[in-house]
C-alpha cells in the first residue's frame, strides 16, 4: 500500500509540476474561481469534486499512518516473539487494549468532522476528504486487529480472559468503525487517492450516505444510520427482508439472499445478498433494526461485465454460492429450474422467540417463495423437512452458536452471553472426605494450574499442575461458595454438604461484581491504601486517558478493586508488583507516544482541510 501511494504521489507532484509550467496553467484568480463555483455546486446537490490538491494531500496522510500503522506492528510482533508463553498471552492483552485506544480515536475524529460539517465549518469535500483519511487508518487497524485476532488463537479463552485480553471490549470498538470502514468509504479513498476517477455524492442528513460511480462502470454505495437504540425484536424478519430488498440498488434481476443472522444483542437483522447476470455481478449487505424496522447500515458494491467475460459466463457453470465465490461466472438463471431453486434457498424465523431452548417456526425460501421437502439441519445435525408452506419447526440449544441451514441458505445467530464460553468450558469436580474438600478445576479437560482459591471469602490454596486443591470446611457447614482466581478471571461455584455428601448447587459462573480482578498487593495491603492509590491514578490520568495495560471493563463488570480476602499472599507477590509498575511506567511511555503520533495525524488532517480551503 505505502509502496502504491508512493508512486501515485510521485506521478501527481509530475503533473502537477507540468501544469504550473505549461501553456494551460491556472492563474490563482482562476483558482479563486474555481473554488467559488465548486462550492455553488456543493451547495446545490451532493456532488463532491476532488481536487489534485487533496488528492496530494490525502496520499501523504495515508502514506504516513501505513508507515506508523507498520511499524507499531513490526514491534509488536518483535515483542512477541521473543516471550515466554505467559508474557505472550499479556503482550496480546496489551495489543489488544492499543487498538482499542486506537478504534476510539478514529470514531471521534469522525464524530468531530460531522458535526464540524453539519455546523458548516467543514464543506462537504473537505468532509468527504475527512471520511477518505480516516477510512485509511480505519483500514489499517482493522488489519492489525485481524493479525491479533489470528494470534489470539493460539491460546484459550481462559487464558485471554487471565491475561486481560477483554475481547469483547475490542470487538465493540471495532463495530462502532463501520462509518468509515465500509464500500462506500473505501471508494471513496480511492477517488481522494487518484487512484480511480470517477462522481463522488455524499450526505449526512440522518446518518451518512456515500454513491460513488467510477469511470469503469462500478458502482458502490454506503449508508450508515442511527437506530432506535432498543433491542427488542418486534418486526418480524420476513418483513424486515422485505425492508433490506427495497433499499439494495436496482438491477435487472432480484437480488439472491445468501445469508441472513439475527443479532438478538443489538436487536437487529442482517442479511447478505448477490446478484450475477450475464452483464452485472454485485454484492450487498443490510442490516435492518428490529424494533424501528428502517435499514440502519447498507452496503453494495455492482459492476458491468465485460462482453468476454459474459461470452465465457454463458458457457460455464452459473455462478453459485456466497459473492466472493461466484466472481463472474455468469448468469444465476443460466441452469436448471431444480439447480436454481437449490441455489436460491434462504431461511427465515416465522414465528417464535429467539431465547434458550425455546421452539421456533422457520420458513425455507426459494426465490422468495416457500420451499417445501427441504430439509433443514441445526448445527450440522438434521432437524426436519418443511412442510407445504415451506415451515418446520425447530428446538433451540440452551446456549452457544446457532446455525441453521438449508441448501445454500443460511440462518445464524448466538445465544447467550459472549462470556459463558469461558464458563461453559470450566468444570470443578470436588469430594469430601471427613472435612476436608479436594476439589479439581479443569478448562477444556486440562487442569487449570496457579489459580487462587476463595471459599467463603478466605483464601484456601492454590491449584496444583493438574487443578487441584485441598481444604477443610468448618463442622456444621451446610453450603459454601468456591471462588477461582487467575490473574484477571473470576468464577465461581456453589456447593451444599447433606449428610456428608458434596453436591454442586450452582455451576461455574462469573462472580458477583464480574471479573474483578484481584491485585497481587503484598500482604497487609489495606483498603485505605487502596483507595489513596486510586485518588494517585485519578490526579494521573483522565478518564479518557486510560493505560493501554488494560482494556476497559464494561459497566456491568463492576469495581476491580481488590477483595476483602486479597491479603492473603506471600512475598514474591510485592516483587511482581514492583515489576509490573516498571511495565506500567513502559508502557504509560508508550500510551504517551501514540497519543502524540495520532495527535499529529489529526492535525496533519486539519491543516490539509485548512490550506485546501484557502
Amino acid at each position: 500500500m505505502v509502496r502504491k501511494l508512493t508512486a501515485t504521489l510521485f506521478a501527481m507532484l509530475m503533473l502537477t509540476a507540468g501544469a504550473a509550467g505549461g501553456v494551460g496553467a491556472v492563474t490563482p484568480s482562476d483558482a479563486s474561481t474555481t473554488d467559488q463555483l465548486t462550492e455553488l455546486q456543493q451547495d446545490d446537490n451532493s456532488s463532491v469534486n476532488v481536487t489534485t490538491g487533496q488528492q496530494l494531500s490525502t496520499v501523504l496522510a495515508v502514506t504516513s499512518d501505513d508507515v506508523q500503522s507498520e511499524v507499531e506492528e513490526t514491534e509488536f510482533e518483535v515483542e512477541y516473539d521473543n516471550a515466554s508463553e505467559e508474557a505472550r498471552a499479556r503482550a496480546l492483552a496489551n495489543r489488544a487494549a492499543a487498538l482499542e485506544e486506537r478504534t476510539n480515536r478514529i470514531t471521534d475524529a469522525y464524530e468531530t468532522a460531522t458535526e464540524a460539517y453539519e455546523d458548516g465549518e467543514l464543506t462537504k469535500s473537505e468532509y468527504a476528504q475527512r471520511i477518505a483519511t480516516l477510512n485509511s487508518r480505519a483500514s489499517n487497524l482493522l488489519a492489525s486487529y485481524d493479525a491479533l485476532s489470528e494470534r489470539s488463537n493460539a491460546f484459550s479463552a481462559l487464558e485471554l480472559r487471565a491475561a486481560g485480553f477483554n475481547e469483547s471490549a475490542l470487538d465493540g470498538a471495532v463495530d462502532s468503525l463501520d462509518s468509515v470502514s465500509g464500500t462506500g468509504a473505501s471508494a471513496l479513498l480511492q477517488q481522494f487517492t487518484g487512484e480511480r476517477e470517477g462522481e463522488v455524492e455524499i450526505e449526512s442528513a440522518n446518518g451518512l450516505t456515500i454513491e460513488v460511480e467510477s469511470e469503469d462502470g462500478e458502482q458502490s454505495r454506503e449508508l450508515n444510520r442511527p437506530g432506535d437504540e432498543s433491542a427488542n425484536l418486534t418486526v418480524n424478519q420476513s418483513t424486515a427482508l422485505d425492508t433490506a430488498r427495497d433499499a439494495l440498488p436496482t438491477v435487472e434481476k432480484q437480488w439472491r439472499l445468501v445469508n441472513s443472522r439475527i443479532d438478538s444483542e443489538d436487536g437487529n437483522y442482517e442479511f447478505r445478498f448477490h446478484v450475477n447476470t450475464n452483464t452485472t455481478v454485485g454484492q450487498a449487505s443490510a442490516t435492518v433494526d428490529g424494533s424501528a424496522g428502517t435499514v440502519v447500515e447498507l452496503e453494495s458494491t455492482t459492476r458491468q461485465k465485460g462482453p468476454a467475460n459474459a461470452d465465457e459466463a454463458s458457457e460455464n457453470n452459473p455462478g453459485r454460492g456466497p459473492p466472493e465465490e461466484a466472481g463472474e461466472r455468469g448468469d444465476d438463471e443460466d441452469d436448471t429450474e431444480q439447480e436454481d431453486e437449490e441455489r436460491e434457498l434462504a431461511l427465515v424465523v416465522a414465528e417464535g422467540d429467539i431465547a434458550p431452548n425455546s421452539t421456533i417456526t422457520v420458513r425455507a425460501l426459494a426465490d422468495g417463495e416457500a420451499a417445501s421437502n427441504v430439509t433443514v439441519t441445526l448445527n450440522g445435525e438434521p432437524v426436519g423437512t418443511t412442510g407445504a408452506d415451506g415451515t418446520v419447526s425447530v428446538t433451540l440449544p440452551e446456549s452457544g452458536e446457532v446455525e441453521l441451514e438449508a441448501g445454500e441458505g443460511e440462518l445464524e445467530f448466538e445465544l447467550g452471553e459472549d462470556d459463558d464460553e469461558v464458563y461453559r468450558n470450566l468444570t470443578a469436580d470436588a469430594t469430601l472426605e471427613g472435612d476436608t474438600v479436594t476439589a479439581t478445576v479443569q478448562y477444556e479437560g486440562s487442569g487449570v494450574a496457579g489459580a487462587s482459591v476463595y471459599a467463603n471469602d478466605e483464601q484456601v490454596g492454590t491449584t496444583d499442575a493438574n487443578g487441584t486443591v485441598s481444604f477443610a470446611v468448618p463442622n456444621g457447614t451446610e453450603s459454601f461458595e468456591v471462588e477461582i482466581v487467575k490473574g484477571e478471571f473470576e468464577a465461581e461455584f456453589e456447593y451444599e454438604l447433606t449428610d456428608g455428601t458434596l453436591s454442586m448447587t450452582e455451576s461455574p459462573h462469573a462472580g458477583d461484581n464480574g471479573d474483578r480482578g484481584r491485585s497481587d498487593e503484598a500482604p497487609g495491603h489495606s483498603d485505605d491504601d487502596a483507595d489513596d492509590e486510586g485518588d494517585e491514578d485519578d490526579r494521573g490520568e483522565g478518564d479518557d486517558n486510560r493505560s493501554e495495560r488494560a482494556p476497559e471493563r464494561d459497566d456491568d463488570d463492576g469495581e476491580r478493586g481488590p477483595p476483602d480476602h486479597a491479603n492473603a499472599g506471600d512475598e514474591d507477590e510485592a516483587d511482581d508488583e514492583a515489576e509490573t509498575e516498571e511495565d506500567d511506567d513502559e508502557d504509560d511511555d508508550d500510551d504517551d507516544k501514540a497519543d502524540e503520533d495520532d495527535d499529529e495525524v489529526d492535525d496533519e488532517e486539519t491543516d490539509t482541510a485548512s490550506q485546501t480551503e484557502q
